[in-house]
């Protein structure tokens, strides 16, 4: 049996969205030749590739296309996909992808982009806060010769009575 054979080129976007880790597979329609996403994970599912969001969300729920939310898993570095029931479940800020019907046009193409990491504006590390003393100190070491720095002593503070702590700084 040989495989179906691609009526279009496959979209760049798809590699790193479809893992290697992922339980999607990227592959072509026997019927019509398109390339879909398969969800081998449970129930297998064919989704058009097209990232539906905002007007195109209204015309998948106008059409009746079956979706499925896209939720972006940093952690792991793949997407996975969450069924929605009717328009049930479905927010104007998701991401989703429409079921595949063969020789039927897709509702969108749009490529999936990963949501933005959230931080504070103005603020790029919430790291320590170190004292003009304690930077200094860490200069001094750092330009130091290794085999100067060898031989240096580790500060130590006295708390109590003769009790010692070493500490870095």
């Amino acid at each position: 049996m040989s495989r179906p054979r691609a009526r279009e080129r496959k979209p760049a976007w798809l590699r790193t969205f479809v893992s290697k880790t992922s339980p999607l597979v990227v592959t072509v329609c026997e019927g019509c030749g398109l390339y879909v996403i398969e969800d081998r994970e449970t129930v297998w599912e064919s989704w058009d590739y097209g990232c539906v969001a905002g007007d195109d969300l209204t015309v998948a729920i106008i059409l009746g296309r079956p979706l499925t939310r896209v939720t972006w898993l940093p952690s792991v570095g793949h997407p996975l996909l969450r069924s929605v029931s009717g328009s049930v479940g479905i927010r104007p800020d998701g991401q989703y992808l429409a079921g595949h019907t063969c020789h039927l046009a897709r509702v969108s193409v749009k490529p999936f982009t990963p949501p933005k990491r959230e931080r504070s504006p103005g603020k790029p590390w919430g790291g320590p806060k170190l004292s003009k003393q304690e930077i200094a100190e860490f200069k001094r070491i750092w330009n130091m010769p290794y085999s100067q720095l060898k031989h240096e002593k580790t500060p130590t503070n006295k708390v109590g009575q003769g009790d010692e702590i070493q500490a870095l700084f």
